[in-house]
């Protein structure tokens, strides 16, 4: 799977004008500027990478499969079609038609944030209480969790210029005057890496149930310095991993209580 990641790497280094986005335009031609809201920023970042990741899964024989239903992992899944079989037809849980795709697939999902005071920066991974979870595999996720091999994260790490939400110095541009409408984020560098590397021990984003990352540099995110020593520990750690802070102190809240703990069970 490494040459995914080469080849991966090598496309996103070639399109770094393409991040130069400044806003929406209709079809009249009015241009709205965008602001520092990060709910959009990201969905820019997905939408850049969407024509590489097409373009890198031709190179290697994949199709990409992009969910049909909202808030369902991951952004893009790579998949190989089964020939001169029979198929399952979709139905309203699963509108793919599963069968008809090889069961070996790669999950793609793209990750923005953008820089603090310091050097270092964290993310969400996607939660820990669906598709993870033996039983639930086949909730939020666009085919069932144990069809894929191979889980990345590609990664963008940018700096705001824009300082507000939505910019409101000016309400829209025309095309003739692109070149003058500021843009929202620069210096934008990346990552790939698989999931389980980059993840933390710790839940992200307050009381919800989300994988945080580690909190680390982007030479600490591009070498997957993440505290588990292999995919299998870091799924039976977040399988096992509870929702709220008392259940968690009856069993483990972090990798070495984890360890300790099933040291004691052996």
């Amino acid at each position: 799977m490494s040459e995914l990641v080469d080849v991966l790497d090598h496309e996103l280094r070639q399109i770094s004008y393409r991040f130069n986005i400044c806003g929406f335009v209709n079809q009249s031609g009015d241009v709205y500027p965008l602001g520092s809201d990060t709910k959009v920023l990201s969905t820019v970042f997905e939408l850049v990478c969407r024509p590489v990741i097409i373009t890198v899964a031709k190179k290697l024989d994949y199709e990409v499969v992009e969910p049909v239903l909202q808030n369902h992992y991951p952004d893009f899944s790579l998949v190989r079609s089964v020939v001169d079989s029979e198929f399952d037809p979709p139905g309203p849980k699963f509108p793919l038609a599963r069968s008809r795709f090889e069961k070996p697939k790669i999950a793609i999902d793209v990750k923005t944030t953008y820089r603090g005071a310091g050097e270092k920066f964290n993310y969400t991974l996607g939660g820990y209480t669906s598709f993870i979870r033996l039983g639930s595999e086949s909730k939020n996720i666009v085919f069932p969790f144990s069809d894929y091999v191979k889980h990345y994260i590609i990664g963008f790490i940018y700096s705001r210029t824009a300082t507000q939400k939505t910019a409101v110095s000016r309400f829209t541009y025309t095309l003739e005057n692109l070149a003058s409408i500021p843009l929202p984020i620069q210096d934008i560098e990346f990552f790939v890496q698989e999931k389980w590397r980059i993840a933390g021990d710790r839940a992200g984003s307050g009381n919800t149930t989300n994988i945080g990352s580690i909190t680390g540099t982007l030479d600490d995110f591009r070498n997957g310095r993440g505290p588990f020593e292999s995919e299998d520990e870091f799924l039976e750690y977040w399988r096992g991993y509870e929702r709220t802070a008392v259940e968690r102190s009856k069993l483990y809240s972090n990798i070495s209580e984890f360890r300790r703990l099933k040291q004691n069970r052996s």
